[in-house]
């Protein structure tokens, strides 16, 4: 008993840990493959072929091109590494952005199109006037009198989020919130923002209620209520 004690009690040595890097790599590489064709992945595996080839459908796909040509570069550059092209749009995937970004939206259809030998599915025109609402939201400057003015419109959607406006206002207000420093007043604010926002998220029927931009907007209101500074908006990499 008491050499097994010692046995499990050291510390684990540097083969020991390679071996289980190498293994919650391995699990994470699985995982990955099994959500490549999910809508929203939750987990995803990058390697340098496949981020190369979502740079190239970016590029394409800001170009304008959605053409059989576009196609064909990105089945090329893939070579006989189909799984690479799938890899490359589950990792567009990944946070939702095909349904915020219209250069995502169309990255990601030509990458699939590569990977299945399907034709590019068009853009419709409400889908365009999606993005381009969408779009609006994440333009709004980082000012408060701008951002005051989005945050109304979102909560003409979900008034839900007048009810986090006061929660935080009462916070600031307080005497507690008075007493602390900037940072620990950047994260209460950003706190009782991200808590709640996600449940509102959740529970609304407003689709862009959960996108980006709209958190961007939510945030950065809150952010300038408690004096602040507002954050960036949520990049995506291109």
């Amino acid at each position: 008993m008491a050499d097994d004690g010692v046995r499990w009690g050291k510390a684990p040595g540097p083969v020991t840990k390679v071996l289980r890097i190498i293994g919650v790599a391995a699990l994470v590489h699985s995982l990955g493959d099994q959500e490549l064709d999910a809508p929203v992945p939750k987990v995803v595996w990058h390697t340098d072929r496949s981020s190369r080839l979502r740079a190239l459908a970016f590029r394409s796909a800001a170009e304008g091109r959605d053409d059989t040509e576009a196609v064909r570069e990105l089945v090329r550059v893939a070579g006989r590494h189909a799984k690479e092209l799938r890899r490359a749009a589950a990792t567009i995937r990944v946070d939702a952005w095909v349904d915020e970004d219209l250069a995502a939206f169309r990255a990601n259809r030509l990458l699939v199109a590569a990977a299945t030998g399907r034709p590019v599915e068009s853009v419709s025109a409400e889908r365009l006037a999606w993005f381009g609402r969408v779009r609006a939201l994440a333009d709004v400057p980082p000012e408060e009198a701008p951002l005051a003015v989005a945050f109304a419109e979102l909560v003409a959607l979900e008034p839900a989020l007048a009810e986090l406006e006061v929660e935080v206002r009462a916070m600031v207000g307080s005497t507690e919130f008075a007493a602390m420093d900037g940072e620990r007043r950047d994260g209460a604010v950003a706190g009782a923002c991200d808590d709640r926002l996600e449940a509102i998220a959740e529970g609304t029927g407003a689709p862009l209620i959960r996108t980006h931009a709209a958190r961007y907007i939510v945030r950065g209101h809150l952010c300038a209520i408690g004096g602040r500074p507002v954050p960036d908006p949520e990049p995506i990499a291109r």
